[in-house]
């Protein structure tokens, strides 16, 4: 084929951006590997003369709806933190939600815990998690306030890690990886196998990088800073991703962020497809707030990385590369990695809760079907969430739309 050709050099072009693409995955993966290794489960301790000082105190705001799975153990985590000043704000849809016996189950268990409960949101605007923790952000008491979803478990040492990390020079916000408790079965494997190694390598190569990523899961945040803003955490409302504006907030407004040592441990027990749904749902709302890095994540999966590279290197060396072979080459060096980068995010000092080839069948199910989830979100504008729908326009603004979905079940379980 003659050099002068433009359809050769637009192929040139092509292999050379799928050549900056693997380039990229393989020093995201890398880099993730190398940090969770070094980061994660790392003792950090406040000097004696800070502790005798006193450490500040915390308001952990714990909205709560219904009752989830395994919702005892995970709350009862709260009130046996390592941490000599904090309180807890749950904050209920209303005094008859059956979380309530649990709550108090759990303050009669623990009386000198300093523990209140509030059962009368307001509405302020469509976010309903924001309309339900403002009862107890209006209540709390201390400048530092910690916002933890209510499946989320937490290891009795992760609060002064938080607090030690906010202490660091410029830091605004202290948030959790997203990751899951290790149990066995088949759920919990599928649940660790996407947030530990999809949604970990990205994770964690945005805070590396310097990206916003903050997920409102489980982060500690400044409320002076929150409350420049006009009506404080309320303000956040209009938005259902409220994590990713806050966190911008604190970015422009100078701070910064850092990841604490210890991820924050979700329940894996749930269904697979719930677990799906709020895959979507959060590509969603990437897709109305960049969409272009939704591109980038599409073009940053396994099989369409693999088939990309098989042709390229094809296309470059074609007496040299088969195809086939580098396709299948590149999905084992993926699998080995994408292994090495859960085993990094686990804690050393616990067993391994899965065998190799239950990992190896669990990740090729993901692989498999992670290109349907990226269809579905794109051609799904309206989202559900609990039991109310709502349509994302540009820029992450959202309207609630009239109605209740329909599979209320479903809406649920997706949360």
């Amino acid at each position: 084929m003659p050099y002068y050709n433009w359809v050769y050099f637009v192929q040139l072009a092509i292999v050379a951006g799928v050549m900056v693409i693997l380039f990229l995955l393989v020093f995201s993966h890398t880099m993730a590997i190398i940090f969770a290794r070094s980061h994660f489960y790392k003792k950090v301790a406040f000097e004696p003369a800070a502790v005798e000082a006193g450490l500040p105190g915390v308001s952990i705001i714990k909205p709560l709806v219904g009752i989830d799975k395994n919702v005892y153990s995970n709350l009862e985590t709260y009130f046996r933190l390592d941490y000599p000043r904090y309180e807890l704000l749950f904050c209920l849809e209303s005094a008859d939600d059956a979380v309530t016996m649990v709550v108090d189950t759990l303050m009669q268990k623990y009386p000198k815990v300093d523990t209140r409960v509030f059962t009368s949101p307001v509405r302020h605007n469509v976010n309903p998690k924001i309309n339900n923790m403002m009862q107890g952000y209006s209540a709390a008491k201390y400048d530092l306030v910690m916002v933890s979803d209510s499946g989320v478990k937490m290891r009795p040492e992760a609060l002064m890690d938080m607090v030690w990390c906010m202490s660091q020079k410029d830091i605004g916000i202290v948030h959790q990886m997203p990751f899951i408790e290790q149990r066995p079965g088949f759920r919990n494997l599928a649940h660790s196998t996407h947030f530990g190694c999809t949604h970990a390598k990205f994770y964690i190569s945005a805070h590396c990088l310097g990206i916003n990523c903050c997920t409102g899961m489980s982060c500690l945040l400044r409320k002076p800073v929150i409350d420049k803003k006009p009506g404080g955490l309320a303000y956040f409302g209009r938005y259902l991703a409220e994590d990713f504006f806050v966190a911008q907030h604190f970015i422009e407004n100078g701070y910064k962020m850092t990841l604490s040592h210890y991820p924050a441990l979700q329940d894996g027990s749930g269904e697979v497809r719930g677990l799906r749904r709020r895959l979507i749902r959060w590509l969603q709302l990437r897709v109305a707030m960049v969409p272009q890095l939704v591109v980038l994540e599409m073009l940053a999966e396994c099989l369409v990385s693999g088939a990309m590279g098989a042709w390229a290197f094809a296309f470059l060396l074609p007496s040299l590369v088969n195809p086939i072979v580098y396709f299948l080459t590149h999905c084992l060096i993926w699998l080995l990695a994408d292994y090495t980068l859960l085993c990094s995010c686990l804690d050393p000092a616990e067993p391994l809760m899965f065998s190799r080839l239950a990992f190896m069948f669990t990740w090729l199910f993901w692989i498999g079907t992670q290109p349907i989830t990226v269809v579905r979100s794109l051609f799904h504008s309206e989202i559900v969430w609990r039991d109310k729908r709502f349509r994302l326009q540009w820029g992450g603004n959202t309207v609630e739309l009239p109605g209740l979905p329909v599979n209320l079940s479903a809406a649920k379980q997706a949360v």
